[in-house]
């Protein structure tokens, strides 16, 4: 018998009618457990994501204090190891790859979101940042393996 794994949300909106929606939408899936935490600012959000676990951030990008990309940007910033899935009512193909190029894993329009389609779009971004994650610790590794073999180079040229 096989355990649902548990993933812990923060989500960061304003609406409580949205947040609710996302609410019911995680409720309904039946392949994993969400623990959904929401915050209604960006504030109340990054003090959130600083203070406690968290597995993924779902984010509107325009909040009370907070307007467009800055607010992926910021949450980004705050906790780069943490995916982030913008959510937005603008089906925006430019905004959309802005979000991604400031840290965002994924995009998704809030008129056509479904528990299948955030719970496949939470599970997807984990990952990416899980497979991102172990790509970038393999390239520091190489780079510092790099490193002290040109150090050992070096030192066995004047030992000559």
């Amino acid at each position: 018998m096989s355990t649902k794994p548990c993933i812990r949300v923060l989500l960061v909106e304003d609406s409580r009618s949205d947040a609710e929606l996302f609410g019911i939408y995680l409720e309904q899936v039946r392949s994993a457990d969400y623990l959904v935490v929401v915050a209604e600012t960006l504030a109340e959000g990054l003090a959130l994501v600083r203070s406690r676990p968290i597995d993924i951030v779902l984010a509107d990008l325009n909040l009370p204090d907070s307007f467009g990309i800055d607010t992926c940007r910021k949450l980004y910033q705050a906790a780069p190891s943490v995916p982030i899935i913008v959510l937005t009512g603008l089906d925006d193909e430019e905004k959309s790859l802005e979000a991604m190029q400031v840290g965002a894993q994924d995009y998704l329009v809030k008129g056509e979101i479904d528990g299948n389609v955030l719970s496949r779009a939470i599970r997807y971004s984990i990952e990416r940042q899980r497979v991102g994650d172990l790509q970038r610790q393999s390239d520091d590794r190489m780079r510092l393996i790099t490193e002290q073999l040109g150090s050992a180079v070096k030192l066995n040229r004047h030992l000559w």
